[in-house]
């Protein structure tokens, strides 16, 4: 880089410092159309600026393009994964952050690999509230093919599996949950729910009753118990 660019850069980066990103993107764009093979920093930039004004399409090539410069440039490459998060590049997206995870220590892999997992229990939990139970199953199970021990994401899809009618298969993932965590009460309150379906009613009763021993604040838990208790009053 010569003296003026060098400058140019200076310039830039400073701004970008103080999130002025409509004063910096102009320099930056300078110097990677003159530059276009070389300073990463520069693609990665620009990236993050189109990203965070919404432009997500137009910063995956400036992502792309510092990481075919420097593919050991992990901060381009979660940058890269992210926008193909937010444009649905899944497939894409976990290539790209198995690559990285090559230049990762440990506990940065471990914590990009939560954020990601995170994004997908979101997308899930969009696609629930939607009535598309096969599809939050799907981006539930992607999640914890990054985080296998998420207990919470776990319970989720045995509930998904329980409003789908596969019974069986959601009481066997509710068993999973509550193994890797036996006081977390979510699953309780879902396996109470198709017992009671079943009409094992000594059983359900017995699955909200652990519940609310765990979570006495588990509304849900005790107005199942209230209801049956009355049913068996009324017998």
């Amino acid at each position: 880089m010569n003296s003026e660019i060098q400058k140019v850069f200076e310039c830039a980066e400073a701004l970008y410092q103080k999130g002025d990103f409509d004063a910096c993107q102009p320099l930056f764009k300078r110097i990677a159309e003159q530059y276009a093979d070389s300073y990463p920093d520069v693609h990665n930039r620009l990236g993050v600026i189109y990203h965070a004004r919404g432009q997500v399409e137009t910063s995956v090539p400036c992502f792309e393009t510092a990481l075919s410069i420097n593919p050991a440039y992990t901060e381009a490459a979660l940058n890269l994964v992210v926008a193909y998060n937010d444009l649905g590049r899944f497939e894409e997206a976990e290539e790209v952050f198995h690559a990285a995870s090559e230049y990762l220590s440990e506990g940065e892999e471990a914590a990009h690999r939560q954020i990601l997992a995170n994004r997908h229990v979101r997308l899930g939990d969009d696609y629930v509230r939607a009535g598309r139970l096969k599809d939050g199953l799907h981006e539930y199970r992607r999640a914890l093919t990054l985080c296998p021990l998420f207990v919470d994401v776990i319970s989720k899809v045995g509930d998904v599996l329980r409003r789908l009618g596969r019974m069986d298969d959601a009481l066997r993932v509710f068993a999973r949950a509550k193994e890797l965590n036996p006081k977390f009460p979510q699953p309780y309150v879902h396996a109470g729910q198709i017992y009671f379906k079943q009409g094992f009613l000594d059983v359900a009763m017995m699955e909200w009753q652990q519940a609310l021993e765990l979570d006495p604040s588990r509304r849900d838990a005790e107005a199942y118990l209230a209801t049956v208790r009355r049913a068996l009053l009324q017998q």
